[in-house]
C-alpha cells in the first residue's frame, strides 16, 4: 500500500505556507506529487480526504516512553493523533545509560513509575536490560522493539549521574572526575545518534 492518492484534502505542508485544497500522490512510500485533479492510476488506492487536513507527521516533543515501546510497540495513542516521531529522555530521566548495578538501575525504574505512573512490573518483565550505554540501548531498541513511531532521544542528566555516581548521586555533588565521565557519556550518546 505504498502507492496511494489522497483526494480533496486541505494540505498543510509544514513550511508555514497557507493551507490549500489539493490531491496528494504517494509513490514508493514518498510524496511524489501535489496538485488539483491528479490523474488516477491503475491499481492505486484512492482516499477521499474532503473535510480533512493532510499534513506531514507530527513530532511529539515530550514523552517518557523510553521503555513503554517494549511492551506497547504501537505507541498508542500517539499514532492516532498523527504523531510519527516521539522524543524520549525528557526531564533528565531516561532508560539509558543505565547502571549495571541492579539497585541503581531500579532507581531509574522508580523514577518512571513515580513521575509517569508507568507500572513497575513491565520494566522488570519486558525489558531485556541488555544495555548499559546509550548506543547499546539504541541497538536493543532497533532489535527488540519495532515501534509505530520514529524515536528521537535525549541522554538524561539523572541517568548519567546515577551511572557515574551510583546512589551517591542523591546525596552529594559530583567530583571533577565524575563530571568528566558524565561528559563522556553525553559525547557517546551524541555519537550514537
Amino acid at each position: 500500500m505504498s502507492d496511494i492518492i489522497i483526494r480533496g484534502g486541505t494540505i498543510v505542508d509544514g513550511t508555514g505556507a497557507p493551507a490549500y485544497q489539493a490531491d496528494l500522490r504517494v509513490q514508493d512510500g514518498e510524496i511524489a506529487e501535489i496538485g488539483s485533479g491528479l490523474a488516477p492510476q491503475d491499481g492505486v488506492r484512492e482516499f477521499d480526504a474532503t473535510g480533512c487536513v493532510v499534513t506531514p507527521g507530527f513530532i511529539e516533543p515530550h514523552t517518557h516512553m523510553d521503555a513503554v515501546m517494549w511492551w506497547q510497540p504501537s505507541m498508542d495513542p500517539l499514532p492516532g493523533f498523527g504523531v510519527t516521531t516521539a522524543v524520549i529522555g525528557n526531564c533528565g530521566f531516561t532508560a539509558a545509560p543505565v547502571s549495571t548495578d541492579p539497585d541503581v538501575r531500579m532507581e531509574m525504574v522508580k523514577i518512571f513509575t513515580f513521575f509517569e505512573e508507568v507500572p513497575i512490573q513491565p520494566f522488570l518483565d519486558r525489558l531485556p536490560w541488555d544495555w548499559a550505554t546509550f548506543s547499546e540501548y539504541r541497538e536493543s531498541l532497533d532489535r527488540n522493539a519495532k515501534t509505530a513511531c520514529n524515536i528521537a532521544g535525549y541522554v538524561g542528566h539523572i541517568a548519567m549521574r546515577l551511572v557515574v555516581m551510583g546512589l551517591d548521586a542523591w546525596n552529594r555533588a559530583a567530583t571533577p572526575q565524575e563530571i568528566e565521565k558524565m561528559c563522556a557519556l553525553v559525547e557517546a550518546g551524541i555519537k550514537a545518534g
